[in-house]
């Protein structure tokens, strides 16, 4: 798709690949707190109106919430972008814990963050069909995402490469993708700033396979990203069945 061609610009302590980026895994179990106030809202949403400009939008919201408040804005396919943007809203209410060694690597403060990803035009989000893992299974992944700093008191970032617990089991019956990789779209895409002075990143999610992760903890992101790109439109749009390019 010529859409892709503006897509790219330029806690627990995680295993480090040799490129320096994270592996992180989630099977503990956090305390309840109250959702912080949603600040946001507004911001992110028109930046999304903005750079998706064009599509009906709708939002799941969500019912019971702690620490913070997520929800899953949706975003309908096109003639022309034929595939359903999602994103969070409500993770960058809190900032993250970012090390002070990292964040003075950064140009920018990295602190907030949002989460993205693509689905297939035939993809299901009914309300009904939500009620089917394999329709929901990337909802429930983003939300959890979401979560994950504000619970443990870490941050997740581009690069950052996530298991689905240690045993790497499948997201659903339906694919045998185990585990998720954060990356980052186009600057006009993925920065989004706000009146109070701050900047949120939208990070996009890739699921991979365990060999995949495996390898980019071997190789580093940039080699990961040579093998998925060769893909084609199933390294952006969520194929759950897509081929494993590390196997």
């Amino acid at each position: 798709m010529n859409f892709f061609k503006k897509l790219f610009g330029g806690t627990n302590n995680g295993e480090k690949s040799k490129d320096g980026t994270t592996i992180y895994t989630y099977d503990q179990q956090a305390t309840y707190e109250p959702p912080a106030p949603m600040e946001y809202v507004e911001e992110i949403g028109n930046h999304f109106q903005t750079v998706f400009a064009g599509r009906e939008s709708s939002v799941f919201h969500e019912i019971i919430s702690d620490t913070i408040h997520i929800d899953v804005n949706v975003m309908s396919p096109t003639e022309e972008e034929p595939f359903w943007v999602l994103y969070t809203n409500g993770m960058s209410d809190l900032p993250m814990t970012i090390p002070d060694e990292i964040q003075e690597q950064m140009e920018e403060n990295i602190e907030r963050a949002e989460l993205m990803i693509f689905l297939p035009a035939s993809w299901e989000l009914t309300q009904e069909s939500l009620q089917d893992e394999n329709n929901y299974w990337p909802i429930r992944l983003m939300k959890m995402l979401a979560r994950f700093p504000h619970h443990y008191n870490t941050w997740l970032g581009y690069g950052h490469t996530i298991p689905n617990y240690q045993e790497y089991e499948p997201y659903a019956d339906g694919t045998g993708l185990n585990g998720v990789v954060l990356f980052q779209l186009s600057e006009e895409i993925s920065v989004i700033p706000t009146k109070d002075g701050n900047k949120i990143h939208a990070y996009f999610l890739i699921p991979l396979y365990k060999e995949e992760m495996e390898y980019k903890l071997e190789h580093g992101m940039d080699a990961l990203l040579d093998k998925l790109f060769e893909l084609d439109d199933d390294a952006l749009i969520l194929n759950p069945d897509r081929r494993n390019t590390c196997k």
